[in-house]
């Protein structure tokens, strides 16, 4: 699940909170894709072409409208021409829709021996089935400005097939619902693209001990254990077992992430930076830098638009 990005103090979730065992959560945050619309203020929904048009644009609407974690909408969202006229930039553009529906054999595994109810074999039968293809492609784009600049400009399909076949147990989900359902994601895709996003991430300590001698080794496991009862107290035993064992891959890694979970992101940083040094390959170092780099550049976005007023 995406929420608005919004400012630690605003949404009071930066508190590290454990979720699982030997594990940490908290908020992780990332700049929109379309930088240039999402440090925008307003943004009026102008005509979306097309028979699902007026739906796709109310659609957009109420997901641009949602509240985010910060309980308010990333944009001012606006309706129609007076609104595009006001706005900082219009979202325009159009969809088509095709929906074909076709016979096809398709193999199902049915009673061929006996009936449903008191069978004495079962098997792989060919059947005489329907099948529904529903394809959607917006084409939307966002324009900004006096000079009507072009900001941000997508192709946005969406296709679903579903196959019904006699005895089936489930009906084929009704047309209309699966295209308002097909036309829901594109909004929310439009949404994701248009707004910064923050999540709640749970990050597990590591928990290798390999390389130490006995006595740090069940210093450190037991240390683990200690992040689940009071976090701060493990982060600062993480802290001693790192000068006790210099350099050592999981007493790093969650120094770093303690750094993370207290939102000191330069100190996660700069310890995920050495963590990589140590360890090139490591998958969940490469994610954490980009995770911690994300976050700081998405606060950093949040900062310039709050001072552009």
């Amino acid at each position: 699940m995406r929420f608005i990005t919004a400012s630690c103090a605003a949404m009071a979730l930066c508190v590290a909170a454990p979720v699982l065992a030997e594990a940490v959560s908290f908020v992780a945050e990332a700049p929109a894709p379309a930088r240039d619309v999402a440090m925008l203020r307003s943004l009026a929904i102008g005509r979306i072409g097309g028979q699902d048009g007026m739906q796709l644009s109310m659609a957009i609407e109420r997901a641009l409208a949602r509240p985010g974690a910060d309980g308010r909408p990333h944009f001012d969202v606006m309706a129609g021409r007076r609104g595009g006229e006001a706005a900082d930039a219009t979202l325009e553009g159009f969809i088509s829709s095709d929906v074909q529906t076709t016979r096809v054999k398709l193999q199902r595994n049915r009673c061929i021996e006996g009936t449903e109810s008191d069978c004495k074999k079962r098997g792989n039968v060919e059947l005489d089935c329907r099948r529904r293809i529903i394809a959607l492609r917006a084409e939307l784009r966002v324009a900004g400005g006096d000079d009507g600049r072009v900001l941000w400009s997508e192709a946005m399909p969406q296709r679903e097939q579903a196959d019904h076949c006699p005895g089936d147990a489930a009906q084929m989900p009704g047309e209309e619902d699966r295209v308002r359902a097909l036309i829901g994601t594109i909004a929310n895709v439009v949404r994701d693209d248009l707004t910064p996003s923050a999540e709640r991430v749970s990050i597990r300590f590591r928990e290798g001990r390999k390389g130490m001698d006995k006595a740090i080794g069940d210093r450190f496991k037991a240390n683990i254990r200690l992040t689940q009862r009071d976090l701060a107290a493990s982060c600062a035993e993480f802290d001693a077992i790192d000068q006790a064992l210099p350099n050592h891959p999981s007493v790093v890694f969650n120094r770093a992430l303690c750094a993370e979970a207290a939102d000191d992101l330069e100190a996660a940083r700069d310890l995920y930076v050495a963590m990589q040094a140590i360890e090139p390959r490591a998958g969940d170092v490469r994610e954490a830098i980009a995770r911690v780099q994300n976050t700081m550049a998405a606060r950093a976005d949040a900062a310039l638009r709050e001072q552009q007023g």
